[in-house]
């Protein structure tokens, strides 16, 4: 059987009843988390550039570009909504297949209030959709792709929202086979954009390529039955795995369980080291003043995808470890506030730039997220101090809590939705699986935007 087939197969087959609850309840937690970026991103430059794109090319009004005022056709909606919860860089991600939930959870919402579907079946397509892309880049995120500067999360991404799309949509089997094969043909992402705005739009372009795949499959257009297997393969092509083995979960063994979400909305490789700079400071007594060097270890392809000493932008901030060491040096509350116009030109971040330094260690490999990183604070009194990252709060093996997750979906749209809106979405996202129709809940997100 190829791999096509054995994907269709599994997502056709597979409902929410396969799934444990603590699953359910995981995806219910990063549908918020998504929700929140979504509604904090429709705000931002990148977001609004792409909003004012779609107004241009008009198209039937399907579904909400959530924090727009507009409605558009349903891919191009679930691009504004995923390049919105991307701009943030909120977006949560699993390791080690660097797969990010940007590109899939409003995406579903998007498509759910287009079919009017259940919560269950966004649940479902959340879940399978995440799976789908998860599970091949997991191979080959750290075993090829992203030496080669391949994104995998846009690119395999776009296959995990094309399954999403065709399981909301009911397709047959031979249909979900054409949805699948096709996906591969469209998307795509590149490491080497990290910090710009092509970055961003990757995400979304992930989630519109694959609703597409999907439409396209039910007009009878689909791909090679065997583009993911053997030599020339997808799967050797982006990444040099030409005999890929991975298998679809079930139970509790879902990739969901291993996504792990953003405190801080800069890159994933970042949270650790602003969490260990602060304990280390705080920990020691250390007055910023007697600080007189920072320096960060990290691996080998830290510096592929952290790679700005010198910010230009807001994007670029958001993948500097100057900039954000220097941030957490000048007391930053380090939210989105921090990673902003003005955050970029506070005399109070800048000055301590200089002091920041990367020390790559040799023959520490290429994964994208390294087993550790070790930050020294070296003293104006010749001493130092230091210490060793290798987890920060909200890894997924130390997850926020449910309430610290409603938290930051409150923080998020704050100023921008009704405080009876925030609490409505955190309630219905609470009961999702039980919502006849998601409208309702979607709905929410709009109305009580500011102006």
């Amino acid at each position: 059987m190829t791999l096509v087939s054995r994907i269709a197969d599994y997502v056709r087959q597979t409902t929410l009843d396969d799934f444990d609850q603590s699953v359910v309840e995981r995806a219910k937690g990063l549908c918020l988390s998504a929700l929140g970026s979504m509604v904090l991103g429709s705000r931002m430059e990148v977001a609004q550039a792409m909003a004012d794109y779609a107004r241009a090319l008009g198209g039937t009004p399907q579904a909400s570009a959530i924090g727009f005022g507009m409605r558009t056709s349903t891919d191009m909606a679930a691009a504004l909504n995923c390049i919105s919860s991307h701009c943030t860089e909120y977006e949560d991600v699993a390791w080690p297949e660097a797969q990010y939930t940007c590109f899939l959870l409003p995406a579903a919402f998007t498509l759910g209030e287009a079919l009017k579907a259940s919560g269950r079946a966004v649940l479902e397509a959340v879940i399978l959709g995440f799976e789908v892309a998860a599970r091949p880049s997991m191979t080959t995120s750290d075993h090829g792709a992203a030496k080669r500067g391949f994104l995998s999360c846009a690119n395999i991404g776009t296959m995990g929202a094309a399954a999403a799309a065709a399981k909301m949509m009911g397709l047959d089997a031979d249909a979900m086979r054409d949805a699948i094969a096709l996906a591969p043909s469209l998307g795509g992402g590149l490491v080497r954009q990290t910090g710009s705005a092509a970055h961003v739009v990757e995400a979304g372009f992930a989630a519109r390529d694959g609703i597409m795949a999907a439409e396209l499959a039910r007009r009878g257009i689909g791909g090679n039955p065997t583009i993911l297997d053997g030599p020339a393969g997808y799967f050797d092509a982006l990444a040099g795995q030409p005999d890929i083995r991975f298998e679809l979960g079930t139970g509790k063994d879902l990739r969901v369980m291993h996504v792990g979400q953003k405190k801080y909305p800069c890159c994933y490789l970042l949270q650790r080291i602003i969490d260990g700079l602060r304990e280390l400071v705080s920990a020691n007594g250390i007055g910023i003043e007697n600080i007189a060097r920072v320096e960060v270890e990290v691996n080998e392809a830290f510096q592929n995808i952290v790679k700005y000493d010198a910010p230009l932008d807001v994007e670029q901030a958001r993948f500097s470890l100057p900039f954000t060491v220097a941030a957490v040096l000048a007391g930053e509350a380090m939210d989105w506030r921090t990673f902003s116009v003005e955050g970029l030109a506070n005399p109070e971040i800048v000055k301590h730039l200089d002091r920041v330094g990367a020390v790559v260690i040799p023959g520490s490999g290429f994964e994208q997220l390294s087993k550790s990183n070790r930050i020294v604070v070296h003293l104006k009194d010749g001493s130092s101090v230091a210490i060793t990252c290798t987890v920060a709060h909200g890894d997924a093996v130390d997850p926020l809590s449910v309430e610290e997750n409603a938290q930051g979906f409150r923080e998020k749209t704050s100023g921008l939705l009704s405080q009876e809106a925030i609490e409505e979405v955190i309630h219905l996202v609470g009961r999702l699986e039980f919502l006849e129709d998601v409208t309702p809940l979607v709905r929410c997100l709009e109305p009580g935007l500011a102006a």
